[in-house]
């Protein structure tokens, strides 16, 4: 067997291909193919996460804000540092964590402290 034939065969050969056509032309997915989105956003996020951990410190790092950043988004994920996203969108994740932590069964924040969670981060964005 031809190595690049073995090498097409072992990365999903035609189907490999075909998945990425329909993903470049816009094909809505379903099953196994919204599973492979999913995959590949999350590893997209993750080499976000890993090419800024080189530099993983938060900045004001012992400003209560900080703290209170760390502590209440750190409970289900990695506090990720604020120049990682624009306000706007720092804006857009602050709802949707609203959203995860009451599926979660967590509490909310209180208005004050997402406040305070939402101008650090708007503060040290990019």
């Amino acid at each position: 067997m031809h190595v690049l034939t073995g090498l097409h065969r072992a990365c999903g050969g035609e189907k490999n291909f075909t998945f990425r056509r329909r993903v470049a032309e816009g094909v809505r997915l379903r099953g196994h193919g919204r599973i492979r989105m999913a995959l590949a956003r999350t590893s997209v996020l993750l080499a976000l996460g890993f090419v800024t951990s080189c530099d993983s410190s938060l900045p004001d790092a012992e400003s209560p804000a900080a703290r209170l950043y760390v502590r209440e988004c750190g409970l289900c994920h990695v506090a990720y540092p604020p120049r990682l996203l624009r306000p706007a969108m720092w804006e857009m994740q602050m709802g949707r964590m609203d959203l995860l932590r009451r599926q979660r069964g967590l509490p909310p924040l209180s208005a004050a402290d997402s406040n305070t969670i939402l101008e650090y981060l708007t503060e040290h964005s990019s």
